[in-house]
């Protein structure tokens, strides 16, 4: 005997079929290497940990207790980065003047504070060279968190003839 079908009853409609979004053709994989290929090297004390997924992430850690993480994303579209401040942070000076005494507050503001997360993504689709540019955004991007907190993204230059007549658009001989 079959189990009876919740829909027979009158008053029930099944739910409806969702349509599959227009973009359902991006759903192809970028073929990118795997991330031990990938992973930029750092110096000492940093260390890289084992992972249980070695080519899809990748973790670094500091003796300070920060700690460096590399993960590609499903589909290989972007790199997923980020950095965490572990509680190493230097004290604050105990004596010395008011203006010592805030110009080290100031400096230890500035900081990424400890247990807090800066992250990057990098776009493997724009990238021409996987492994320069992401050592790039290691060293250039997420290091630096841990001493300057970075205030925002830095927006890419406008195109060289933005708020310019489009010369194109001209036409030449037409008389009115």
């Amino acid at each position: 005997m079959t189990d009876p079908d919740p829909f027979d009853r009158p008053g029930t409609t099944p739910a409806p079929r969702r349509r599959r979004p227009a973009f359902a053709a991006l759903r192809d994989e970028i073929d990118v290497p795997p991330l031990d290929q990938l992973a930029p090297t750092l110096d000492p004390p940093w260390h890289r940990e084992e992972t249980d997924t070695p080519d899809r992430k990748a973790v670094y850690r500091h003796p300070d207790g920060h700690s460096l993480g590399l993960r590609i994303q499903s589909r290989g579209f972007a790199i997923q980065t980020w950095i965490s401040a572990g509680p190493g942070l230097p004290p604050l000076p105990d004596g010395g003047t008011a203006t010592e005494q805030a110009e080290a507050q100031a400096a230890r503001d500035a900081r990424l504070q400890p247990g807090r997360t800066w992250h990057a993504v990098l776009n493997t689709r724009t990238s021409k060279a996987l492994t320069t540019d992401l050592g790039a955004l290691v060293r250039d991007r997420l290091l630096p968190a841990l001493t300057k907190k970075p205030r925002g993204v830095p927006a890419p230059p406008p195109p060289d003839r933005i708020g310019q007549p489009d010369p194109t658009s001209t036409t030449e001989g037409t008389q009115k």
